[in-house]
């Protein structure tokens, strides 16, 4: 199970990288603008749904492959 919980934070630490690298200029919200910090938080909310579906779909890959 830790190795399925290690793939979800690796997903996610690279998704978040990722995400900073291409979307945001600054790794710092400022606050001045309300629809900039709306769209980093729906887009921090996907990657860690994606994350873990990621992490979920390598489960069942492997629980397939055992039977």
């Amino acid at each position: 199970m830790s190795k399925y919980i290690g793939i979800f934070f690796l997903n996610l630490f690279i998704g978040i990288i990722l995400y900073f690298y291409f979307v945001s200029a600054s790794l710092l919200m400022t606050g001045d603008n309300a629809a900039e910090e709306a769209i980093n938080t729906f887009g921090f909310i996907i990657i860690v749904f994606l994350s873990f579906l990621i992490a979920q779909m390598y489960y069942l890959i492997h629980l397939v492959k055992k039977k």
